[in-house]
């Protein structure tokens, strides 16, 4: 494990910990897991509307190159750099 030979007594109380952390994890109360259910659903959530913000972000840039490519040209080149380096 840690790049030295274990004791026996080692051995037994890394067993022990093994066996009473699979205890304790039986033991979750449904709350508890429900808990992480609702944690899960709203980074899913999250995550879902800060994409669907990026990607007014760069709708955006790109509404603006087409009306004005000499001032907004340098900002959109790296606006797409950067979705580029993302997404790779």
């Amino acid at each position: 494990m840690a790049g030295y030979k274990e004791t026996p007594r080692q051995k037994m109380i890394a067993m022990m910990y093994l066996v009473l952390t699979a205890l304790l994890a039986l033991n979750v109360s449904k709350q508890i897991l429900d808990a992480f259910l609702v944690v899960n659903e709203s980074m899913l959530t999250t995550n879902q509307i800060v994409h669907n913000k990026i990607e007014t972000v760069y709708d955006q840039f790109a509404n603006q190159y087409r009306l004005n490519p000499a001032k907004v040209g340098e900002h959109y080149d790296k606006a797409k750099q950067a979705r580029n380096t993302v997404t790779t």
